[in-house]
């Protein structure tokens, strides 16, 4: 990115994220994930922005089942995005329903939603998108699925 002399009144406009630990995200730290993920906007990055984007990256993942990412709710919508140049896919449960999905695709998962989604094997991206800043995340009624 260029950015002329004397036009940088709206830099603070435009950040590359911050990289942090998927096991630090509750609910998402059962084992070891091949992902890296950098957090774009919502907490200290853009809370104006009124929603928290991340972005999940995944380089040449090899078919494995994985479970890092156990179930739980959101107090608010989220809507998940997968795109790969060549070959991405992921095990998505919502409910007590599990989907294998290839993408490119999008997941809609309404607030209370019991989900769960666990990178099966690939490269690209999975983006979270989820609609406030700050949310709330916590078991599913009952304990898990």
């Amino acid at each position: 990115m260029s950015i002329t002399e004397g036009a940088r009144v709206h830099a603070g406009l435009i950040s590359r994220g911050e990289v942090s630990p998927l096991k630090d995200v509750p609910f998402h730290g059962a084992s070891e994930a091949p992902i890296t993920r950098r957090v774009l906007a919502g907490g200290d990055l853009f809370p104006e922005a009124e929603k928290r984007v991340v972005a999940h990256e995944m380089r040449a993942v090899s078919a494995a089942t994985r479970d890092y990412c156990e179930p739980h709710v959101h107090d608010c919508p989220e809507i998940n995005i997968l795109l790969s140049l060549d070959h991405l896919v992921y095990e998505i449960t919502l409910g007590d329903e599990s989907y294998v999905v290839e993408a490119p695709a999008s997941i809609y998962i309404p607030a209370g939603l019991p989900h769960s989604a666990n990178v099966i094997e690939g490269s690209g991206f999975f983006i979270a998108i989820i609609e406030t800043a700050e949310y709330v995340a916590k078991p599913p009624p009952g304990g898990t699925l």
